[in-house]
């Protein structure tokens, strides 16, 4: 006679549970230590994450025959003058663009006034100013009327704000200090990367360290597939974007377009934005429908060719972060730890995935599962 199921026992090892539980006390205590230092990290985090991306290109140029001293210096020069040119090249567009707009702000300020005003006559029962002067006179009649008491908490709020822009130049201080360290930084780590790699490696535990290569190399393919072509996506739809709105003659059409660019680096939040800006401009103008359109039209066509064909073909067969996860990755991390949490999310995130997947992979091949 079969004996009756007694269900799945789960039998818990205790030197197992000593040992996850001495991996989370590590873990919350690498945590607090993390946003203790939070603001002096920067500058380390942001070189070792440009570090991470550079080191590729490092190692093409070496194939050259370059010493890495070398190749590091040429990357540097060849960055710099790069970066030097396009941030010309934006900032002259961007004048152009703000300076044509300044001009073209009374016409679009009296189109909005006699556009908005049936409205605001007809159902909030007021009239509209007709000038800035007008609004200005408004305020400092209202202000001259007011009673003491009113004007107090104004004069405390001002001088809280004169505290919070007196710490505020402390920390613009200590911001341009650490955005001087980064370059010497970045030097240093792209030169040692590899020693670097080489040392975590032979200190990790023997019965450990074939593990934790695989998942190391799991998580680079998982990282690299989201940074460097999540990058090399937004860049191309900044460029898409400017070109597009350029010649639909969208007033900030550059600044919208490569803003929108680089935003896409959290999953659709560039398109989101550049839609919004693009077509508030094109309500402006004098006949906006057809403009309106053609904004709709650029942002949708660059949208299905990221998804048909950029991010399939530079991404290529490698499994990456879905949008859902990147975005709560940055909403949780940046909420935790500032920039510091958003500096080091992603990695973050990729490092969960691959170990989710890898617990996963281990329960669905668990008895436990199994068992009928």
């Amino acid at each position: 006679m079969a004996e009756p199921d007694q269900g799945v026992k789960l039998e818990l090892d205790p030197r197992r549970l000593w040992r996850v539980g001495l991996g989370l006390l590590l873990a919350a205590l690498a945590f607090a230590l993390l946003y203790w230092l939070r603001r002096a990290l920067t500058p380390v985090l942001v070189s070792l994450l440009l570090a991470y991306l550079l080191d590729p290109v490092v190692h093409r140029l070496e194939r050259l025959r370059l010493n890495r001293s070398v190749a590091i210096f040429i990357l540097a020069g060849v960055t710099l003058a790069v970066a030097a040119a396009a941030g010309t090249f934006f900032l002259v567009q961007a004048q152009e663009e703000i300076v044509t707009l300044s001009k073209n702000l009374p016409e679009y300020l009296t189109r909005i006034r006699t556009d908005a005003e049936p409205f605001a006559h007809r159902y909030l029962r007021i009239s509209l100013p007709k000038s800035f002067d007008e609004i200005l006179q408004g305020l400092i009649s209202q202000v001259s009327q007011a009673p003491p008491g009113t004007i107090m908490p104004a004069s405390k709020a001002f001088g809280r704000v004169l505290g919070v822009m007196t710490s505020g130049t402390v920390a613009l201080a200590s911001w341009v200090v650490g955005l001087l360290v980064i370059p010497v930084l970045l030097y240093y780590f792209l030169r040692d990367w590899d020693e670097l790699l080489v040392w975590i490696r032979d200190n990790l535990p023997l019965r450990f360290r074939a593990y934790a290569v695989e998942k190391a190399g799991q998580i680079d393919v998982v990282l690299g597939a989201f940074i460097r072509g999540q990058l090399t996506v937004c860049l191309i739809l900044g460029l898409l974007y400017s070109l597009g709105l350029s010649l639909l003659g969208i007033n900030l059409a550059i600044i919208i377009g490569l803003v929108s660019g680089v935003a896409f680096i959290v999953p659709y939040l560039g398109t989101i934005l550049g839609i919004a800006a693009a077509s508030l401009m094109a309500l402006l103008e004098p006949d906006p429908g057809w403009k309106l359109l053609g904004v709709w039209a650029v942002f949708g066509a660059a949208q299905a060719l990221e998804g048909a064909v950029l991010t399939p073909r530079i991404t290529g067969k490698k499994v990456g972060l879905s949008p859902v996860m990147v975005i709560l990755a940055l909403l949780i991390a940046g909420r935790l730890l500032g920039f510091v949490g958003i500096l080091i999310a992603v990695p973050v995130a990729a490092v969960l995935k691959v170990f989710v997947q890898d617990a996963l992979a281990h329960y669905r091949g668990s008895e436990f599962f199994l068992k009928k």
